[in-house]
């Protein structure tokens, strides 16, 4: 009998809630509203004092006065005039926003708190400087629009009903209008002072945005608001400023004197009378607020009124029936209090027949949570194969439950399983089942631990194919990947049942060896390891009489006992596979203290390197190329050279390897761009037979690769300024096939109007039916033709000129040295060519001049 008390007393508190929240809200708005009134207000009070304070500034602002008085004529009244305007609208404002703040409270307080000193920071500085002023302006009348809008939003917001609504939405149309016309007057003055803060594009939006706004208002719900916002907008004031806004809208000139004094006169008259249509739909919506809050309060005390009846007829009624069932009614609510407390207790079912009948439900449904209980016990417990857990609860409710506890424990196994073979996914290579990087780590990490405790070492074979990239270009990756099965299928046939295969990644592989006594077994091993990789091996896919052939280099590092550090053990045996890569493929080579040594030497140069770059350590020498249609010099060749204090000048040989292995070449790189381009900017302010050169500069496949490389080039050639053609990029050949972005990236350099050249050509992979296709401008013949006696290569290089100009492309001859090779690349047609025989490679300061008198004579005679 309580559940009708209850729960009329629950729907009583519901009604009484919404009333009583209905009239809150009412309230809030009313208070959301008045505040958005009063903010607006000091929003137009703000806006009509921008036009007196600016003129008032007018002596202090040359450009301003000419702007509001191009002909200068009244320039003697004006000044004492326009301080007078400028002091009544400053006091003005005072005097609204005095009002707005009596009664304020909350953040209203706070944002006009500090509006006066907003206002006399916006005051002062107009007086010093038109610019910062209007800027300070129009921030302030964008703050206090922001404001209002704010209040506005938060009274929508409040869900209200009724007339209100419609009343909130004209208030903010009015309030929008209103903000507009005073931003537009203060961006209006900025296009007259030529403001740089505020321009003629802030101008011209926010003179359509308030068209736009006042076609608005003019559909506003109220139709007494619409009128008078419409008498305001058709008033004769309204009516001349909209014409002199109008007017610089569509024609940005200088306004008369006439129109000037339109802004000053009619601006105050048309914002006192928009303050007057936001004041009277303000009221409106004030009334409407106030009207609804009346209802709610009216509405509450009628549904407390009824409530109170209610409840008192029901209470009644339920004292009468207590008497008949009050016992066992309360013993079974105390054991149901029991039950859902989650204490499974033992129900009596004794009273009348209607707490019988609930008795006997909550008995079994007591007896099915017991079983239910008992069930999730076991699953907590794990065993999940528990014959209770397989055993279904009796009844409806019984095969639900056994049907959700099926589907937990497929989903438990399930989730076991994905696991499991998730974590087999990361730890193993995809293709090859091998364990991956990150696992060769952790299984190291751990053997060496091992190893630790019992005294023992680790060894690490890292074994690296041969000529793999062949069989990916030649017969597709497919192949490729069915070769590198092969290869781990071999390799897992050769090593020991302890050993482990892993697979690094590419075409790297490592075997992990526990208990080594010494490297001798693991060479061993790596021989056969290399043996059984390099037989010929038949792929799916080929024809069966082709096969396959690759070949291995190893690398072998035994840790020092207690060893644990992983990642060098692996650096270690990379680093011997590297050597035994060098040493001519095939071998196995072992990490000894001569190659720890020779590591360290080049970690100590890198870091010298990178020092000398920051200190300034580096130069650049430039050899000459000699056009050899004139004999004179045309370009020169940027070559990096290495001051290093305490070694002198060390040879490029000695530290450009140990950059290219790192990130350290594009450095030198960046750095050869920038000081090359400006040594030709120095060249040219100089004059003389240097001025007027180009310069060609290396770049190496690291830096070619790397998307900063453009970047590198720009603003190399915007902090010199000299044109992007003065500048050549030379690449190696090889760099075309080993960079897939190559391509790309050279094509980019072009579009800037940088030259291309290959550097070395004929030393590489590239046809010379390939050129056509290459996005390159010249080709240096790689010196290694040019001196050689054989008639072979000089025939070479006689066809290799000659498909160069087929193609039109530049050719560049390297490593001239006789007057015989010059002889020779003359009667080729050779474009340039650069050597010992024109000049070394010499500091900025000593090139040559650009006639070079013996080369001149060489070059008239082989031509004649």
């Amino acid at each position: 009998m309580l559940v009708p008390v209850l729960g009329l007393g629950a729907v009583a508190a519901l009604g009484v809630q919404d009333r009583l929240e209905d009239a809150r809200e009412a309230e809030t708005a009313l208070r959301e509203v008045r505040s958005a009134v009063a903010l607006g207000q000091v929003r137009s009070a703000v806006g009509q004092e921008v036009v007196p304070v600016l003129g008032a500034a007018v002596p202090g602002q040359p450009r301003l006065l000419a702007a509001l008085d191009p002909s200068a004529a009244d320039t003697a009244r004006r000044p004492a005039d326009t301080r007078t305007s400028a002091a009544e609208g400053t006091a003005a404002t005072d005097a609204v926003l005095a009002a707005a703040r009596t009664g304020r409270a909350g953040r209203d307080q706070d944002v006009l708190a500090g509006l006066p000193a907003r206002l006399l920071q916006a005051r002062t500085a107009t007086a010093a400087d038109a610019d910062t002023g209007l800027l300070l302006y129009d921030e302030l009348l964008s703050d206090l629009s922001a404001q209002v809008d704010d209040h506005l939003r938060a009274a929508r917001a409040l869900g209200l009903e009724g007339d209100l609504v419609p009343a909130l939405g004209d208030l903010e149309r009015v309030s929008h209008a209103s903000a507009l016309a005073s931003r537009e007057i203060t961006a209006y003055l900025g296009v007259l002072a030529r403001a740089h803060t505020v321009g003629r594009g802030d101008f011209l939006r926010l003179w359509d945005a308030h068209r736009q706004a006042a076609a608005d208002v003019v559909t506003l719900s109220d139709p007494d608001v619409a009128r008078a916002w419409s008498a305001t907008d058709g008033s004769p004031a309204s009516r001349r400023l909209e014409e002199v806004l109008t007017a610089m809208a569509e024609d940005p000139r200088t306004p008369t004197l006439a129109e000037l004094t339109v802004v000053r006169r009619d601006t105050a008259e048309r914002d006192a009378a928009l303050r007057a249509v936001l004041s009277r739909t303000a009221e409106r919506v004030v009334e409407q607020a106030g009207r609804q809050a009346d209802v709610a309060h009216r509405e509450l005390q009628h549904l407390l009124v009824l409530c109170a009846a209610v409840v008192a007829t029901t209470l009644a009624g339920t004292l009468l029936v207590r008497r008949a069932i009050a016992t066992p009614l309360g013993r079974l609510a105390a054991q149901s209090r029991s039950v859902a407390a989650g204490e499974l207790v033992d129900v009596h079912e004794q009273g009348p027949t209607e707490v019988r009948v609930v008795a006997q439900g909550l008995a079994a449904a007591v007896e099915t949570l017991r079983r239910v209980q008992v069930q999730v016990q076991a699953i907590a417990a794990g065993e999940l194969d528990h014959e209770v857990v397989r055993t279904p609860v009796p009844g409806p409710l019984g095969q639900v439950v056994h049907a959700s506890v099926t589907q937990v424990l497929a989903a438990f196994h399930e989730r076991e399983q994905l696991q499991a073979d998730l974590a087999h996914q990361a730890a193993h290579d995809a293709l090859t089942e091998l364990p991956n990087r990150a696992q060769t780590l952790v299984l190291t990490e751990r053997a060496l631990h091992r190893a630790a405790r019992q005294g023992a070492r680790v060894g690490l074979l890292f074994l690296d194919l041969d000529h793999f990239k062949a069989v990916n270009d030649s017969f597709g990756h497919a192949a490729g990947d069915e070769l590198l099965r092969t290869v781990a299928a071999r390799m897992h046939a050769t090593v020991r049942g302890g050993d482990v295969v892993c697979r690094l990644g590419g075409d790297e592989f490592v075997v992990l060896v526990e208990g080594v006594e010494d490297e001798k077994g693991l060479v061993d091993l790596g021989g056969r390891l290399i043996a059984a990789l390099s037989a010929p091996a038949a792929l799916a896919g080929l024809p069966q009489a082709q096969h396959v052939r690759v070949g291995a280099s190893a690398g072998v590092a035994v840790s020092v006992p207690g060893a644990l550090d992983a990642e060098r053990l692996l650096r270690d045996a990379d680093a011997a596979a590297y050597r035994a890569k060098a040493a001519g493929r095939g071998v196995v080579e072992v990490f000894d203290d001569e190659l720890r040594a020779e590591l360290n030497a080049r970690a100590e140069l890198e870091t010298a390197l990178r020092h000398g770059l920051e200190a300034g350590e580096l130069v650049l020498y430039y050899q000459p190329v000699l056009d050899l249609g004139t004999g004179r010099t045309r370009s020169v060749e940027a070559l990096v050279r290495w001051v290093r204090p305490g070694h002198g000048l060390v040879p490029p040989d000695a530290f450009i390897p140990v950059a290219e292995a790192s990130s350290l070449v594009c450095d030198l790189g960046r750095w050869a761009l920038a000081e090359a381009t400006a040594q030709l900017v120095r060249w040219d302010a100089e004059g003389g037979h240097r001025g007027g050169l180009a310069v060609a500069v290396n770049i190496s496949g690291r830096h070619l690769a790397q998307a900063h490389l453009l970047e590198d080039v720009t603003d190399a050639l915007a902090a010199s300024g000299i044109d992007p053609s003065r500048l050549t990029v030379e690449i190696t050949e090889t760099v075309l096939v080993d960079e897939p972005l190559a391509l790309e990236h050279l094509r980019s350099l072009r579009e800037l109007g940088v030259r291309v050249a290959i550097d070395d050509f004929g030393t590489g992979y590239t046809s010379i039916g390939q050129l056509s296709r290459l996005p390159v401008d010249v080709l240096k013949i790689d010196r290694s033709f040019v001196s050689s006696p054989e008639a072979g290569h000089a025939d070479l290089v006689r066809l290799l000129i000659s498909a160069a100009h087929s193609f039109s492309l530049g050719v560049v001859a390297e490593g001239v040295e006789e007057d015989g090779q010059l002889s020779a690349l003359l009667a080729a047609s050779c474009d340039a060519a650069q050597g010992y025989l024109f000049a070394r490679p010499v500091p900025a300061a000593d090139l040559p001049p650009a006639e070079l008198p013996g080369a001149a004579v060489l070059v008239s005679e082989t031509r004649t």
